[in-house]
């Protein structure tokens, strides 16, 4: 019998699971898989962190604990696990992304650089803004790598209190007053408690709890520069970017890693489910993006390769951080709802501390399962 269970070892659960390792407690982590793996949510090669918040204010306090706790990360593990590239958030004046990111930035006192479209050009040479365009510059964005954030927070957890359990997946929670039954496709485990943090699995994990969630297909895909000798993409010249191109229709980007540009257009997909989910992408997709990036930078782009991940939503696009309604030994943690990567470090935090029964390092009141979850 276990003290506490984590159901789902991506970034939520794997932050978890080195929080709860040093607790001494006797501890088991779950997961379908082996993470890091490529069929979540939490795979790749790179995701996006940065302050300036141009969806929702309460997210600053936050993402600033997200550093701090990325940061002791690479310190305990040794591994490079964020690079500093610089952001832009790319919009006309008067939509989200731009005015968003500097209503977060006025807010919270986030220093930023303001460019107009000639700025823009002259300081990033390989983006080609409209007229009408402006950025903010935030210095301190830049790159959290997933897969090497999950690895270090799993090897850290590995310690005597501590079983990972992979490649089991769980068909039943079965609850009394005092444990928790977890059965897998290969055994069953007691818990007192239980964390379950199984991303776009968590309806099969808890279904009567009836969340509102909905998983979207996304495609990421990748391009290089005809011009070999083309810098203008490399980390130093080129900022992570979040680009509203037009209204309410947004898509990102990274420098060239070694595997190319990476782009995608994001909250685009298709309804999907995790078991279900088409990971082939067709022609027309490649031929759609290709003409955004001809259109957006100031090169001849070559299409190279593409991936299919998962975004789980809900409807009002904040994260689910709760207890269970009928039983507050379980606790619940889902739906990143496509940005919820950078925040993972902070929210483990939470979860152990939910866990553990001791007092919140942040206010989980705008992420509880009652609040209404009206889109937009």
């Amino acid at each position: 019998q276990y003290d506490i269970a984590v159901i789902g070892a991506g970034a939520m659960g794997s932050a978890a699971a080195y929080h709860l390792a040093k607790s001494g407690k006797k501890i088991l982590v779950l997961d379908r898989y082996a993470p890091p793996h490529s069929l979540g949510s939490s795979h790749g090669e790179s995701r996006i962190i940065r302050e300036a918040y141009f969806l929702f204010l309460m997210y600053v306090p936050l993402v600033r604990q997200a550093y701090a706790l990325w940061n002791q990360l690479e310190q305990e593990s040794g591994k490079k696990l964020f690079l500093q590239t610089g952001g832009l958030m790319i919009s006309d004046k008067n939509n989200k992304v731009f005015s968003g990111a500097a209503a977060s930035a006025a807010t919270y006192g986030i220093a930023y650089d303001y460019l107009d479209n000639p700025a823009i050009k002259k300081r990033f040479r390989a983006f080609l803004p409209g007229k009408d365009m402006v950025a903010l510059y935030e210095k301190f964005a830049g790159i959290l790598f997933p897969a090497a954030c999950i690895r270090a927070q799993l090897t850290l957890s590995r310690k005597p209190n501590v079983s990972l359990q992979f490649n089991e997946t769980v068909t039943q929670l079965q609850q009394a007053p005092d444990a928790i039954t977890i059965t897998t496709t290969s055994a069953a485990y007691k818990a007192r408690k239980v964390i379950v943090s199984a991303g776009a699995w968590i309806t099969a994990v808890i279904p009567e709890v009836k969340l509102p969630l909905e998983v979207k297909r996304q495609v990421l895909f990748w391009f290089t520069s005809l011009n070999a000798s083309d810098k203008r993409f490399m980390p130093e010249n080129f900022p992570v970017f979040i680009w509203e191109y037009k209204p309410n229709h947004l898509f990102y980007g990274f420098p060239d890693l070694g595997n190319g540009v990476k782009i995608a257009i994001h909250h685009r997909g298709t309804a999907a489910t995790a078991d279900t989910i088409n990971r082939k992408v067709s022609k027309q997709e490649v031929i759609e993006i290709t003409a955004l990036a001809k259109n957006h930078f100031d090169s001849e782009l070559q299409y190279r390769s593409s991936a299919v991940c998962m975004y789980t939503n809900t409807p009002d696009e904040h994260f689910i951080i709760d207890y269970h309604p009928d039983n507050r030994n379980i606790i619940i943690a889902s739906a990143c709802s496509g940005h919820g990567f950078k925040f993972s470090s902070a929210i483990g935090k939470i979860l152990s501390e939910m866990a553990l029964e001791e007092k919140l390092s942040f206010d989980i009141g705008k992420f509880r399962l009652g609040r209404k979850m009206q889109p937009g």
